[in-house]
């Protein structure tokens, strides 16, 4: 970990390069596999303390303001970066409480030769929102090529990530997981999940929804009822002073077409059917009252 001080750093370029561009380059990604274009990110607009960075991504190629795309939420004037752990990932962070930005960042691979980036930027304190964007290169520069906001209006969680369409393919998918946490025992209300799955179209050069290979999710289920009351009563008593059940939503089953249409589970979802059954095994074992089985969604 280290903190990026901006305005301390200008590119240096020989004369048969482009003109130096004003700000930071905080990291390359590849854009191509055919030729050596790299998506550019870089911190603009800010020198000094009190200043807001304006995030923005390039091609390596060029110059010219078409070429450029300007993330959604500035940051401020001390940046430190983050390994998110893959070798191709990479998180940036500024900001306390309120006034914290941190923005993160996912190759994925549109097409066997072009690559994409999933960006994702989250901020607030008690109530932490998130933008996610995916940039794609279009008619020689990058472009925003989707989005998919959170609607800012209570306690939401989501996020975004790459996946593979099809075993041995090098094209991947990518998806938006979103609960919105809504169960009130007085409404009757359930929480909301939500699974969007999307694939770069070569042809249109844009985004579409994915309806046929969509990412793999399992349910482990603890309890289910009749009615949303119930489901939520169940999961608060699950609970006890340890939060045994912490994490698990209040579902409406009919959407789940692998679910009894009609009820109202009392689950947590997985990406892997093993995390599911560790899922389990922790809530039994804080509550042995628990009990539950894992089902493919």
């Amino acid at each position: 970990m280290f903190i990026v001080f901006l305005g301390a750093v200008v590119p240096r370029v020989s004369s048969a390069a482009p003109p130096a561009q004003e700000g930071l380059e905080l990291k390359r990604f590849k854009a191509s596999e055919t030729t050596d274009a790299m998506y550019v990110l870089r911190a603009t607009g800010c020198r000094k303390a009190g200043d807001t960075c304006q995030l923005e991504l390039e091609l390596s190629e060029g110059s010219g303001t078409k070429r450029k795309a300007r993330l959604p939420d500035g940051m401020a004037h001390e940046i430190q970066q983050e390994s998110q752990g893959a070798a191709s990932s990479e998180s940036w962070t500024s900001g306390e409480e309120e006034r914290n930005v941190t923005t993160s960042v996912q190759p994925v691979r549109l097409e066997a030769g072009a690559w994409g980036l999933l960006v994702t930027q989250q901020g607030g304190f008690e109530h932490v929102h998130r933008r996610h964007r995916l940039y794609a290169v279009k008619d020689g520069g990058v472009t925003e090529a989707w989005n998919g906001d959170e609607n800012f209006a209570g306690p939401e969680q989501s996020h975004v990530g790459p996946y593979p369409l099809a075993p041995g393919s090098p094209v991947e998918g990518f998806y938006r997981e979103y609960a919105f946490l809504s169960a009130d025992p007085e409404s009757g209300e359930p929480d909301q999940w939500k699974l969007d799955a999307y694939r770069w179209d070569a042809a249109d050069r844009k985004a579409v929804k994915e309806l046929r290979r969509r990412p793999e999710r399992y349910a482990a289920i603890i309890g289910s009822f009749k009615t949303a009351r119930e489901a939520i009563a169940y999961r608060g008593g699950a609970q006890l002073d340890q939060f045994c059940a912490s994490g698990f939503l209040v579902l409406e089953s009919t959407p789940f077409k692998r679910l009894t249409p009609g009820l109202f589970i009392v689950t947590t979802i997985q990406a892997e059917k093993k995390a599911a059954e560790a899922a389990l095994k922790k809530a039994y074992t804080c509550n042995p009252k628990v009990s539950g089985y894992v089902k493919a969604l």
